[in-house]
C-alpha cells in the first residue's frame, strides 16, 4: 500500500485509522489502478468492517469486483475515470487497450446505472486534446449517469516534457458544461477535494 508516498506496511495503516474513528467519515482507494491489486475486496472490507465509508477511484477495467464490492454491502460510492471520446481513448490514454477493457467498461456503465450506489464519471478536460464535441459525445456515451463532473487541467510537470496541453477558462468550461449537462443528471465543474483520507493501492 502507497500511503503519502511511502510504503508502509498495512498494520500500520490500520492503527492510523482506529485513531481516525469519529473524526473521519471514509477512506477513498485511489490512484495506480486499484483494482489491479488482487488484495482489493479483502482491504475494503477491513475498512468498511472498522465503520467508515468507502469510496473507490478506477478506470472501469475490471467491473466484476466492483460488482461483487458492490453486492456485498461494502463501497459506498464509485468514481470512474472516462478519459476521452471512445473512438479516441486509446490515442489518450497513450496506448492500445485490449476488447476487454472496452468490454469490462460498458459492463460496469450498465451496473452503475441499475444500482442504487451512489457514483460519478468525471473527466479532466485539456484544451488541446478535449473539444466541446468530443465532451458532447463522452455525455451521450453515459447518458442518465447520476454525476458527470468536468475537472479542468492544471498544467504542471508532466511525464511528456512536450505535452502541450492547457486548462480551459471559466467561459470555455461553461460551454463544455452545456455540451454535456443536456444527457446526465446531474453535470457540473468539479474544482474542489472530497474531505475523506486517500489511500493510494
Amino acid at each position: 500500500m502507497l500511503f503519502q508516498n511511502d510504503l508502509i506496511p498495512e498494520e500500520v495503516f490500520f492503527n492510523f485509522l482506529q485513531t481516525r474513528k469519529g473524526l473521519l467519515d471514509g477512506v477513498s482507494i485511489c490512484w495506480g489502478e486499484p483494482t489491479l491489486q488482487n488484495d482489493l475486496y479483502d482491504f475494503a472490507k477491513k475498512v468498511k468492517d472498522m465503520g467508515f465509508l468507502v469510496k473507490l477511484d478506477t478506470n472501469g477495467r475490471d467491473y466484476q469486483i466492483v460488482e461483487r464490492l458492490i453486492k456485498d454491502g461494502i463501497l459506498d460510492y464509485v468514481a470512474v475515470d472516462l478519459k476521452h471520446a471512445l473512438h479516441t481513448y486509446e490515442q489518450a490514454v497513450g496506448g492500445p487497450q485490449p476488447d476487454s477493457f472496452f468490454y469490462s467498461y460498458q459492463k460496469l456503465l450498465q451496473l452503475l446505472l441499475e444500482s442504487n450506489i451512489d457514483y460519478e464519471y468525471r473527466t479532466t478536460v485539456i484544451k488541446g486534446m478535449h473539444t466541446v464535441e468530443d465532451v458532447e459525445l463522452m455525455a451521450q456515451y453515459i447518458r442518465w449517469a447520476k454525476h458527470y463532473y468536468l475537472q479542468n487541467y492544471i498544467w504542471g510537470n508532466t511525464l511528456d516534457p512536450d505535452f502541450g496541453g492547457q486548462p480551459f477558462n471559466d467561459e470555455e468550461l461553461a460551454e463544455l458544461q452545456n455540451a454535456a449537462k443536456q444527457y446526465v443528471q446531474h453535470c457540473e465543474i468539479k474544482f474542489k477535494n472530497s474531505k475523506i483520507v486517500s489511500v493510494i493501492r
